[in-house]
């Protein structure tokens, strides 16, 4: 799986069950990322896959050695998923307002579809409280993301110190919101561009 488009399938829904001969790695991986959304992680079984599929679990074992290996897999598929940052259509020109508005939309924009859209990171970030590869994996996510934004901020003319909580607020706040869309159906645009201002505000550069 050398890139996203490998590991998705067509927006709109959930992966259309492929004819068995063709099935890859990426079917199963997306096959276990809506089980995850599903039913937790105690629903990625090798049976059960295999029977939303329509395969054998004899084509599970072809691509993977057990069901652990299948766990780094889906891992390493979520981890290339997450990794896109702060693209150089939001940083262009604008001023900081301008960047930090664009940056809000970006955020804010609900995810397509597949793989269960915006319930998969949560269902993720479940798996990593009890599991500690799944957490390893959450922790770099992380780490990049904020790295990121606070590399974001610098360049809005925060100094370092107020652009590495900048980047913590922020972050935190696109966190809950996330949750908050998927359990009240909140709009995330308002609160975050309230919390990204006020970081502008506080930091010197709005």
């Amino acid at each position: 799986m050398n890139a996203m488009v490998d590991i998705l399938p067509a927006p709109g829904g959930r992966a259309a069950v492929p004819a068995r001969a063709k099935l890859k790695p990426s079917d199963w991986i997306v096959a276990g990322f809506n089980a995850l959304v599903d039913g937790g992680p105690e629903a990625i079984k090798v049976e059960a896959l295999a029977r939303d599929l329509g395969a054998t679990k004899g084509s599970f074992y072809w691509h993977f050695k057990d069901l652990r290996a299948f766990h780094v897999a889906m891992l390493e598929a979520f981890e290339q998923l997450a990794a896109p940052g702060i693209t150089s259509a939001i940083r262009r020109g604008g001023g900081p307002r301008l960047q930090m508005m664009r940056l809000v939309e970006a955020v804010s924009a609900l995810p397509e579809d597949e793989c269960d859209g915006a319930a998969l990171e949560p269902s993720m970030r479940d798996w990593s409280r009890t599991d500690p590869l799944a957490r390893e994996t959450l922790a770099r996510v992380d780490a990049r993301r904020l790295a990121d934004l606070c590399a974001f901020l610098g360049e809005a003319g925060l100094d370092a110190a107020r652009a590495s909580q900048g980047a913590v607020r922020f972050y935190a706040a696109i966190l809950g919101l996330e949750a908050l869309r998927i359990t009240c159906g909140v709009d995330m645009r308002g609160p975050l561009a309230a919390v990204a201002l006020a970081i502008l505000r506080d930091g010197g550069a709005d």
